[in-house]
């Protein structure tokens, strides 16, 4: 066999890659896609809550990754809004007007950048009804009180009308930054009406030019995740939602929206808050829930696993509280005995106890899908 014939077999064989002439010039990834290959999501998402804060100081970022580098932990959730504060400088007209930035993280690339290093998995989260500055200066764009002025809930926090279309294009602006910044995964809290106040005194001004004159609160939340779904999918990315745990009971919506099965459907995965110490002495027949943390999470998440049997869901849990390694642990192990794998760790402070994510592999097994 001559040297050509010999060369054109080889470039043939299984496994060779070649390139010729009449092969299309590869193009430039887009944002998103860069950003998809910049943060590989992990098999199980493990992560913790840091702060925009703790996110733009150099110390603090240091010490939660570190916590990445020696336990399962591999993914941060990041502020980027959050009571109608913007931690980034995003350049969005009603941001500047209502005085909402508030900037935490003064160079937002070199974040992105130290992330990627490290092999953390970012997740921008995203507050977005509730807001103390844009009814500030726009009350216009407020859930507004029936006698008159701004209503506000018993934390003092006004709230965004979620009728109004404006509010949703603020919102979804937010969206954007976020996912062209890199963040390869949104997660939407806060989506939903408000609570914790009087409930009965709410006027929404937007309700009458809603296009669905008759559109249940439930159905106006599915609206508005369908709309943020459909600039995060533009983009490539991942979306989801944090969501009250106690929606899986029944199939009301509460009076925030948050029909179980309507509110799953535009989401990618749901993170359910299951903080033991937020659940009331009794529920679930749990006499303390505070004080059985592997019980109340479990018996929560049996109804998400009923309920929502193909969503994939990935719990919020707590560590505060005065909770150690076993209580932590015992959160971590209820979940894997229903089959996920995946979860969350809050605490507001960014303090961690660091031993409870060390060594799990020894907790149930995954039995379900999730």
């Amino acid at each position: 066999m001559n040297f050509p014939s010999l060369l054109i077999l080889i470039l043939l064989l299984p496994g060779c890659r070649y390139f010729t002439r009449e092969q299309p010039a590869a193009q430039a990834p887009t944002q998103a896609e860069t950003a998809k290959v910049r943060f590989p999501r992990p098999k199980h998402v493990r992560g913790i809550y840091m702060t925009a804060w703790s996110a733009g100081r150099n110390d603090k970022r240091e010490e939660l990754l570190g916590l990445l580098d020696r336990t399962e932990l591999n993914s941060v959730v990041i502020d980027v809004r959050d009571a109608g504060k913007h931690y980034f400088k995003m350049n969005i007209p009603l941001s500047e007007e209502s005085g909402a930035n508030h900037i935490a993280v003064t160079r937002p690339a070199e974040l992105m950048d130290t992330l990627e290093k490290r092999g953390a998995y970012p997740i921008a989260r995203i507050a977005c009804f509730r807001d103390k500055l844009v009814p500030k200066a726009h009350p216009e764009l407020a859930v507004r009180q029936a006698g008159g002025g701004v209503w506000r809930d018993r934390g003092g926090y006004s709230w965004l009308d979620p009728y109004n279309r404006t509010n949703w294009e603020y919102i979804a602006q937010v969206v954007d930054f976020a996912l062209d910044l890199g963040f390869p995964e949104i997660q939407l809290d806060y989506v939903r009406f408000p609570s914790e106040g009087r409930v009965s005194a709410q006027v929404f001004p937007a309700r009458g030019a809603y296009p669905d004159k008759n559109a249940s609160s439930t159905q106006v939340i599915a609206a508005f995740s369908n709309f943020i779904r459909e600039r995060v999918k533009k983009k490539n990315g991942i979306l989801s939602a944090d969501i009250f745990g106690i929606v899986s009971v029944n199939r009301g919506d509460h009076g925030i929206g948050q029909a179980l099965n309507t509110v799953a459907a535009p989401f990618d995965v749901l993170s359910p808050m299951l903080y033991p110490s937020h659940f009331h002495k009794g529920e679930y027949s749990v006499a303390d829930p505070s004080a059985e943390p592997h019980d109340i999470v479990k018996r929560s998440l049996e109804d998400y696993a009923m309920r929502v049997p193909n969503k994939q869901i990935r719990p919020w849990l707590q560590d505060f509280y005065n909770y150690g390694k076993s209580e932590i642990q015992a959160q971590i192990q209820a979940a894997k005995e229903l089959g996920y794998e995946e979860y969350l760790m809050w605490n507001a402070g960014n303090h961690y106890v660091e031993e409870a994510y060390k060594d799990n592999s020894g907790l149930a097994p995954k039995t379900g899908g999730d």
